[in-house]
């Protein structure tokens, strides 16, 4: 049975309001709580605490924008092109995506 969803009309709004949601969901702190994490972090010796905080407080808001900005993009340049382009383009994403697993693996397998 294929389970793939095959993209129509609304398919760039779609993914337009997932993408913010997405984006939102990590480092919802206000700003100044986040500095003030990381500067009472900064003060501790625990390098590997450090690493995990710093993972979970996400993107900047520089790198928010940049990601922003970059999806933005995408979507208007999918609102622009017809629906067989964007499947193939989603066939390729995913080839790709298969393809590094693959190689992944056998790179695992060799150690």
């Amino acid at each position: 049975m294929n389970t793939r969803v095959k993209p129509d009309g609304d398919f760039a709004a779609q993914q337009a309001g997932r993408m913010r949601e997405l984006l939102h969901q990590r480092g919802t702190l206000p700003r100044d709580d986040l500095e003030y994490l990381v500067i009472a972090i900064d003060k501790l010796r625990d390098e590997r605490l450090k690493s995990c905080i710093a993972e979970l407080i996400g993107w900047s808001d520089d790198d928010r924008a940049e990601i922003e900005t970059f999806v933005a993009i995408a979507i208007e340049v999918m609102k622009k092109t017809n629906v067989s382009k964007l499947r193939d383009a989603a066939r390729i994403v995913e080839l790709r995506y298969l393809v590094q697993n693959i190689e992944g693996e056998k790179g695992n397998a060799a150690k």
